[in-house]
């Protein structure tokens, strides 16, 4: 079970980092979301997505 775990764990871990690598993509300024660049609610929409990605994975195998 924790090699499954460990895996779920590092796909996750591979998809934010290739996420986070584009940085040419998403260094603007255009379009902006409540005053916030892009770049900026980019990073925050990462966050969320991470936070809730390891969640899942926690919660599937941890039970």
């Amino acid at each position: 079970m924790a090699n499954g775990f460990n895996l779920a764990a590092l796909i996750v871990l591979l998809v934010l980092v290739i996420g986070y690598s584009i940085f040419p993509f998403f260094d603007k300024v255009n379009p902006s979301l409540g005053g916030l660049p892009f770049f900026y609610w980019y990073q925050i929409v990462m966050l969320v997505v991470a936070s809730v990605l390891y969640a899942l994975v926690s919660i599937i195998f941890k039970g």
